[in-house]
């Protein structure tokens, strides 16, 4: 206690040394479930949905500050996700924060109880600081239920539906904005005078469900437009085409609320000693080899920071980086020390206007990884244990275990003996997809030969191990781990991987036999997620 509170007072003192005003605020716009979808990706030389997609305020951003062409998150799930952004840690480092909806064994020590996280050494610091939206983590470690700024409503993240619904459109729109301007205002309002602040905006409309049709009806995309332009791992039919269309609609509404936030900014005349950084949670969901998968589809997500008075303007970054490094990049940006240690590193060396960024700034690649999603997903719980390396040259994976699904065990319309759920009124089977149009074209045309190739991409059984040249094959469905003339790529990649895994005490490298496959971890369930017979699934 004694240490902790002498901390404290330190971080206080170096918080006073400056003028409060001084200090920058950050703004993190965070989108559940959004890739790298953005108008400034848009590159004529590879079509793809960018193209179609109009983003003014994450371009802007992007062109007044720095835009990273190759941002990873540590883990394609949301609450990992999020925890091992808030802890600066990989995903694997946080007890029950490591799995969706962090299950847990009570009574047995969970490492997520010794994180605090950066947004509470910030608040040490003096840093006024809070949400709005989803949280979907321990909410203590962003100050608790009352920094929650919700006062105008949470109808945001139910976007197409209730627009599409609405007599007036345009005017639900802006009612929605409207919405979070207001829940914007209370969070700052809540401040003391000049007291420096991190908002952390959550919304989840880019989370399904949303409404089929609304890309077109609310945001003029024709899914037309994104004939030939999707990954090739996806049929490039009209339901699919359409159904990016709607994710890429909420995308949009996501960039149309970036922008409240920036003009209530400058209307407060706080904008230019702001910290603003625009990223996404992970990959798309409802589509195979997206969110929960290592694909870059999956785990490539947005990111653009500016601040005009250090940062620099208009620059690219192409090196890998991970959102784990968010972390430390701010806690260096406002010079507070780190109160725990941390994976990511600063960004600050490339992002600094001070100089130009070395080649060798950063470490050069970002760790991925994933275990439980939705636990009904297979037999006893179990998860689909990956972890992967992301270089600039090459994405090295591991399945540690190729014998199980990763998706759900095939006839994927097949009904599971316990864990049902509802969907539209008719019973869903719980899988690592979400549910959706694509999700349901890829059940129905399951035993049809003409997506034979994409079904086995998406749902299939996977090899051991995965590598892909990146830049020649940017959807990466070209495995050459077993290829010889890869073979030293391969090896250094595993070498350097394992090293991290181990460094870190990864629970699936340190104990093999249980570790993520046993209690506390898995619930230990036999009977989960157990596929019927087939002569039960009739009745």
């Amino acid at each position: 206690m004694f240490c902790r509170s002498y901390l404290v007072l330190v971080l206080l003192a170096i918080g006073m040394t400056c003028q409060a005003g001084e200090r920058p605020n950050i703004v993190f716009a965070f989108a559940d479930d959004l890739g790298c979808y953005a108008g400034a990706y848009a590159d004529a030389a590879h079509p793809s949905p960018n193209d179609v997609i109009k983003t003014p305020n994450f371009d802007r951003v992007a062109r007044e500050g720095t835009l990273f062409d190759n941002a990873f998150v540590s883990v394609p799930s949301c609450t990992p996700c999020r925890a091992s952004v808030v802890s600066g840690r990989h995903f694997f480092r946080n007890g029950s924060h490591s799995q969706l909806h962090h299950p847990w064994v009570d009574g047995v020590p969970d490492p997520w109880a010794n994180v605090r996280g950066w947004p509470l050494t910030l608040q040490d610091a003096g840093y006024h600081i809070g949400w709005s939206y989803k949280m979907h983590i321990s909410e203590d470690r962003m100050g608790g239920k009352k920094r929650n700024y919700r006062q105008a409503g949470s109808a945001f993240n139910r976007f197409s539906q209730t627009v599409s619904k609405a007599k007036d459109p345009q005017a639900a729109k802006e009612r929605l904005l409207n919405e979070v301007r207001g829940n914007f205002d209370a969070f700052l309002g809540d401040r003391t005078d000049d007291q420096p602040f991190y908002y952390w905006f959550n919304p989840t409309n880019t989370h399904r469900d949303w409404v089929q049709g609304s890309g077109k009806e609310l945001w003029g995309i024709d899914p037309d437009d994104l004939q030939g332009k999707l990954p090739s791992f996806l049929p490039d039919q009209p339901v699919i085409r359409e159904d990016f269309a709607d994710y890429l609609g909420e995308a949009m509404a996501f960039d149309a609320a970036v922008g409240v936030l920036l003009e209530t900014l400058t209307e407060r005349g706080e904008l230019e000693n702001t910290i603003v950084v625009i990223s996404g949670d992970h990959g798309a969901p409802g589509f195979p080899r997206g969110k929960c998968n290592l694909y870059d589809f999956g785990t490539r997500v947005p990111l653009a920071i500016r601040w005009p008075e250090k940062m620099a303007v208009g620059r690219r970054i192409s090196a890998p980086v991970s959102l784990i490094d968010l972390g430390a990049t701010f806690l260096d940006a406002v010079q507070v020390p780190p109160t725990e240690v941390m994976d990511g590193e600063s960004l600050m060396p490339v992002l600094s206007k001070a100089a130009a960024p070395a080649a060798d700034a950063l470490r050069g690649y970002a760790i991925t990884g994933r275990e439980n999603h939705v636990r009904d997903s297979r037999p006893g719980g179990l998860p689909y244990p990956m972890r992967a390396i992301r270089t600039s040259d090459y994405l090295y994976i591991i399945n540690f275990a190729a014998d199980r699904w990763p998706v759900a065990e095939p006839p994927l319309a097949s009904p599971i003996e316990k864990g049902m759920r509802k969907r539209n009124g008719k019973p869903a089977r719980p899988m690592d997809i979400d549910y959706g149009p694509t999700r349901s074209f890829f059940e129905e045309f399951e035993t049809s030969e003409s997506i034979a190739r994409e079904w086995q991409l998406g749902y299939g059984k996977r090899p051991a191990e995965e590598l892909y040249a990146v830049n020649e094959d940017p959807d990466q469905v070209h495995n050459l781990a077993a290829n010889p003339a890869y073979e030293d790529v391969r090896a250094e990649l595993r070498a350097k991987l394992m090293e991290e895994l181990q460094t870190g005490q990864d629970p699936r490298v340190v104990d093999p036999q249980a570790g993520f496959d046993a209690p506390p971890y898995a619930p230990g369930d036999p009977e989960m997620g157990r596929v019927l017979p087939p002569l039960l699934r009739g009745q």
